[in-house]
């Protein structure tokens, strides 16, 4: 059993627990929205899941309750909110870019090519100005 039961230490552990669809950790997946932990070590987890019709949502939430009560929780309760609801952009920069959502910290700007601005468009003349160069 832990000695000191943190937040930050149950958001670690949690890194264990795996989305089998997208086969990335929760916590960098965006998913975990606050942890709490009482003085008894009861640990309170708030999160989410990636879609309200996730066919593996309570086989993620029983991974939470079982990963925390093996790391020293008394009792774990998961609490499944859709506000704010998940998107990509809740991910970590990191698993943004190894999925490439991003482009890799050390990659080369995109190359940009300028072109010249458009002609402006011929004004038309009459016939004299045609003629005479007016």
């Amino acid at each position: 059993m832990s000695e000191t039961l943190t937040a930050e230490a149950c958001r670690n552990y949690l890194r264990a627990v795996i989305d089998p669809e997208i086969y990335q950790n929760i916590v960098d997946l965006g998913l975990v929205y606050n942890i709490a932990v009482q003085a008894d070590h009861s640990v309170d987890v708030t999160m989410t899941l990636t879609t309200p019709h996730c066919p593996m949502g309570p086989q993620i939430i029983e991974n939470v309750e079982k990963t925390l009560l093996a790391h020293g929780a008394q009792a774990v309760r998961v609490h499944i909110v859709w506000d704010p609801m998940w998107t990509p952009d809740a991910m970590t920069e990191e698993l943004k870019r190894e999925l490439g959502i991003l482009p890799p910290e050390d990659a080369e700007p995109p190359l940009v090519i300028e072109t010249p601005p458009p002609m402006p468009a011929p004004q038309k003349k009459g016939l004299l100005s045609r003629l005479f160069g007016l």
